[in-house]
């Protein structure tokens, strides 16, 4: 009996402990996580923070001066500090998107074929590193200098900054090679993985486009600081790029977190913080008299105007009243977005082949041999447009005929041409928008009335993180310093500021 007794106190010690180890278990989350899993996450949360209006985390859009704030306008008065827009932008690529990539590459490298070819393993590497490089290239196009080849690793608590000129180089040489190793005649993500060419049955010739699209922008990008790199990045880019009806779109479900930024930011969140701007409304309309730094005048209205905004509510007749830059505006006094914008699973344009157009009028005029004419370019990318919004063939005609429009006679400057027609095109995509601006200088944006900071013209760059002075301050002042001030009108190092 004792020796009974014994032996059930040691079983029960056994199980006791064995049960107390199981309370140590997570026996909720998912114990390995795929590689397509993390590239789809890190996708989701980089095609987010780039559409997304949030004065939290992205103000190109008002910066751009297509959208107006209702309330609190401190962020179309360039405060980027307050609500801490360059720290939240770095942790979202850096932790959320970047790293995730990153280790999406890893778990694909090492994860079991599983009844697909290495071709199609090779393209699914290859698409992670196309949107990886892209990840990358919005990070350093929005502050310059920052970490990279100590980013991303536990043993750099505080990283380096890297000369962005270099990185943006390899960069493009990354690209290449990714490129190289896409397969046309395989497939890419499994079927719920890539929710912007997924299911299109030609996905993998898409990302060959994109990438090539890409490619073209970056290299146009340097054209500035080194023209001969700048020409045979285009020109290697230029036969490969989006053509007539090509768009890349994240596709958004209607069920949260996986809706359109729009809807979130316009109709989710219950506020009216938005208007359109007077800037973009009098391009688009006859307007007399002109009001002042009037960017373009039309004698025909612009078929867009109807897709992006609608007339302001109880007009009659119908008026299109943009608001002041910069100033408060009473949400029921102006136009607002199309509603068409705001259905929770309305796809969000990335890039397309109105983009490409217009890349490739700038090309040819930049003297690239990239095939056709700068005005040839031009007007498919306006038309394009016109179309891709909505407009029809007819008016398409009608408003690329005006002096103001037309190719021969609307700027003596070919730059002013292309970046204000751009301007009109890149509708709700304020990294795009501004990317054309600071490569272009046009069209003409004036600071509001009361800038803040001392910021008296549009941005050039996002401020470093606040964080970095106090977590990084060696390398956040040698960074500093190297670029030339880290402050919002430094140029960057594709940027060669004229006004």
């Amino acid at each position: 009996m004792k020796k009974l007794l014994i032996l059930i106190s040691v079983f029960l010690a056994v199980t006791a402990c064995t049960k107390l180890e199981d309370l140590n278990k997570n026996v909720k989350d998912f114990a390995v996580v795929s590689g397509e899993s993390l590239y789809n996450g890190a996708t989701l949360q980089f095609i987010n923070q780039l559409s997304t209006e949030s004065v939290n985390l992205n103000v190109t859009i008002m910066w751009m001066q297509h959208l107006a704030a209702t309330t609190y306008f401190d962020e179309s008065r360039y405060d980027m500090t307050t609500r801490g827009i360059p720290i939240n932008t770095s942790n979202i690529m850096y932790r959320l998107v970047l790293m995730n990539y990153k280790e999406a590459a890893r778990v694909l490298q090492d994860q079991p074929l599983a009844g697909i070819s290495q071709a199609r393993r090779d393209n699914q590497l290859a698409i992670v590193e196309i949107m990886t490089v892209f990840a990358w290239s919005y990070v350093f196009e929005n502050f310059g200098d920052m970490p990279y080849t100590q980013a991303l690793d536990f043993n750099y608590p505080s990283p380096v900054y890297d000369d962005a000129l270099t990185v943006y180089k390899d960069l493009i040489s990354r690209l290449d090679v990714a490129i190289g190793k896409l397969t046309l005649s395989e497939g890419g993500m499994p079927a719920g993985y890539d929710n912007i060419f997924g299911g299109t049955g030609n996905e993998v010739e898409m990302w060959h486009k994109f990438a090539n699209t890409l490619k073209l922008r970056m290299g146009l990008m340097l054209y500035d600081v080194d023209a001969g790199y700048s020409k045979t990045v285009a020109e290697s880019a230029a036969p490969h790029v989006f053509a007539e009806g090509d768009v890349m779109q994240m596709h958004y479900l209607a069920a949260s977190p996986n809706q359109n930024q729009q809807y979130v930011d316009f109709v989710a969140s219950g506020r009216d913080d938005y208007v359109v701007t007077s800037n973009i409304i009098d391009a688009m309309q006859p307007t007399d008299p002109a009001p002042e730094h009037h960017i373009l005048s039309v004698t025909v209205t612009d078929p867009r105007l109807k897709f992006y905004a609608i007339p302001v509510v109880g007009s009659e007749p119908p008026v299109y009243l943009g608001g002041a830059q910069g100033q408060s505006n009473g949400y029921p006094s102006f136009s607002h977005v199309n509603p068409i914008h705001l259905a929770p699973d309305r796809p969000w344009v990335i890039m397309d082949y109105t983009e490409a157009e217009f890349l490739l009028a700038e090309a040819v005029e930049r003297g690239f041999t990239v095939g056709g004419t700068a005005e040839g370019h031009y007007n498919n990318a306006v038309r394009s447009s016109i179309l891709f919004w909505g407009g029809t063939e007819s008016e398409a005609d009608a408003y690329m005929a005006q002096p103001s429009v037309a190719y021969a006679t609307a700027f003596s400057d070919w730059k002013q041409k292309i970046g204000t027609q751009a301007w009109l095109a890149y509708w709700l995509r304020g990294q795009t928008l501004w990317n054309s601006y600071r490569r272009l200088d046009y069209p003409r944006l004036f600071a509001p009335p009361a800038y803040l900071l001392e910021i008296d013209k549009v941005p050039v760059r996002l401020m470093y993180p606040v964080s970095e002075q106090t977590l990084n301050p060696d390398n956040y002042a040698a960074a500093s310093e190297k670029i030339g001030g880290d402050l919002a009108l430094t140029p960057l190092f594709f940027d060669k500021v004229i006004y």
